[in-house]
């Protein structure tokens, strides 16, 4: 064990410099398949991750199909080795965007300007009240209501209970006047009479839908990402996962059977015991098959025996694979029985869950 440890850290060290020419691709392919235009949803997130998948594989595919097997190999067997990396490869997550809610800089420019207008347009007629003083109103206003406005635009967005609880107020005091304006038996003599008698109300009737529309403004949410952050964080990921394809690259090559002249001598009885049977009349056929798979026995091959159905359990991972999905404890039927060589599995069987009616 200690051996095999020390050569996988051999193995990685080699292909040390292929996973993050690999990794660093990758994370290119996967942010190119991501739209420009709008935020990424999950369908385009599932396609960028598939995409820097096979660029990493790529990239790093051939170098590690010549290191585990430790020789030349044709293109062929590198090919086929990929494809028996890739069916033992995790897929690569794809969690969320890390989603933040800003506020634009020009929405709180355009409420600092409001809130000027606002604050000198409420505080000149209240110092003019009590102080003489109309300028001072303008003074203390503009500023004043520039910050509380920029405040806004800046806070209402984050706090959702904080905008609907003041468009809920605006809202009621738009009804009210509404109803107040509406509530007269002839309309155009109650707005009539409201102009000349009442104009506050008239005001009211107007300035509290403006207010409301400029709530609901200053309180829209804006979504994005940090594309740098986010992008370090892929790269991370890909790292890891390409790392993940080198030590299963690595178990791959160890699995692979020597043959030795035994094993080939068998190997060859077996070759032309089945091509021996090309051509024998039917009434042969099931001597004959019954002899090849004594044959195979002979050289170490041999079938698990199981019951057709049984309850899974974690450790029937190393011998079975499973069609669909199956939890702890369900009833399985098997489908394929593992084929073992000298006692050690080779090649995993299949099993399906039992639908229960």
């Amino acid at each position: 064990m200690a051996g095999k440890g020390f050569a996988l850290e051999d193995f990685l060290n080699k292909t040390k410099s292929t996973r993050a020419i690999a990794a660093d691709a990758a994370t290119d392919a996967f942010f190119a398949f991501l739209p420009g235009d709008r935020l990424p949803g999950e369908a385009d997130l599932l396609t960028a991750a598939r995409r820097a998948e096979a660029s990493a594989m790529e990239k790093a595919g051939k170098s590690f199909a010549r290191l585990s097997e430790g020789r030349d190999m044709s293109e062929d067997e590198v090919n086929f080795f990929i494809l028996r990396l890739q069916e033992h490869l995790p897929l690569l997550s794809t969690d969320g965007l890390p989603l933040t809610f800003e506020t634009p800089p020009l929405r709180i420019a355009c409420a600092a300007a409001v809130g000027a207008l606002l604050g000198m347009g409420i505080l000149s007629p209240i110092t003019a009240l009590f102080f003489g003083s109309r300028e001072a109103g303008f003074l203390a206003g503009a500023p004043l209501g520039s910050l509380l406005l920029s405040l806004a635009a800046i806070h209402l967005p984050r706090s959702r209970k904080l905008l609907w609880f003041l468009a809920a107020i605006l809202g009621l005091a738009t009804l009210r006047e509404a109803l107040a304006f509406l509530g007269s038996v002839n309309i155009f003599a109650g707005a009539w009479s409201m102009l000349r008698k009442n104009r506050g109300t008239l005001s009211r009737l107007f300035l509290f839908p403006v207010l409301l529309g400029l709530i609901l403004l200053l309180g829209k949410r804006t979504s994005g990402y940090d594309r740098k952050t986010w992008e370090s964080a892929v790269r991370e990921r890909l790292s890891s996962w390409v790392e993940s394809a080198a030590r299963i690259a690595f178990l791959l090559g160890e699995t692979i059977p020597v043959a030795s002249s035994t094993e080939e001598s068998g190997l060859s009885s077996l070759a032309s015991g089945i091509l021996a049977l090309e051509n024998a009349p039917s009434e042969d056929l099931r001597p004959g098959i019954a002899e090849l798979a004594e044959e195979t026995r002979n050289i170490g091959f041999g079938r698990e025996r199981r019951e057709d159905i049984f309850e899974w359990t974690a450790a029937d991972r190393k011998r079975f694979e499973v069609f669909g999905h199956a939890e702890q404890g369900d009833l399985v039927k098997v489908e394929r029985l593992p084929l073992l060589r000298d006692g050690t599995v080779i090649s995993r069987g299949l099993v399906r869950k039992v639908r229960r009616s």
